[in-house]
């Protein structure tokens, strides 16, 4: 299927944006498209490559809602604090009303939460998606590096996945990529 909601038209454009584990670096051609690399990490089980490459891929905000999603299929595993049930709350607000206001409201959340959950790293991807980060009334504005919002929404995913049992990691990282696929190819919208 073609990503049809993905502007990259070759994978190492994609790839120069995070560090490749090694095996998969050797698998990844100067003309290959995005989803044929995406395609040859899952068929070598490079699931975690997989999910930052595709974190990558996305545009900003189908990351977000993408991260979104997978984090809510593991929520019964965990035990929420109410900060990370805030940091949530605040990425579902942003994604509703992508608002700088709202931007801001899921910086502060990220750090009420530690930024140490799938939640808050979600949250801390929405800060970064656009605007600038340094304080409201600073003068020049400072823009996140643009593929910021791709590795915090793919640490998000990755740290989702280990919540559930370790024998079914493997299945909920594949069960994540097929929901990523879906935005890629524009059959599901944030």
């Amino acid at each position: 299927m073609l990503w049809d909601a993905v502007s990259w038209s070759f994978a190492d454009q994609i790839a120069s944006l995070f560090e490749l584990s090694e095996p998969s670096a050797a698998l990844l051609a100067g003309d290959t498209t995005p989803e044929a690399f995406f395609a040859t990490l899952r068929k070598t089980g490079a699931l975690n490559d997989a999910v930052s490459f595709l974190a990558l891929a996305l545009p900003r905000r189908a990351a977000i809602a993408w991260g979104r999603d997978c984090i809510a299929h593991t929520v019964r595993q965990a035990k929420l604090s109410r900060e990370d049930i805030v940091a949530s709350a605040a990425v579902s607000a942003w994604l509703d009303d992508p608002s700088d206001e709202r931007r801001w409201t899921a910086h502060d959340a990220a750090g009420a939460a530690g930024f140490a959950s799938p939640e808050a790293l979600l949250a801390m991807a929405v800060f970064v998606s656009g605007g600038s980060i340094s304080p409201p009334g600073t003068p020049t504005p400072v823009p996140a590096a643009p593929e910021l919002t791709g590795r915090l929404a793919g640490g998000a995913v990755l740290l989702a996945a280990v919540r559930v049992p370790p024998q079914l990691i493997a299945d909920a990282k594949s069960a994540f990529l097929d929901r990523g696929v879906e935005y890629a190819t524009g059959a599901a919208q944030p």
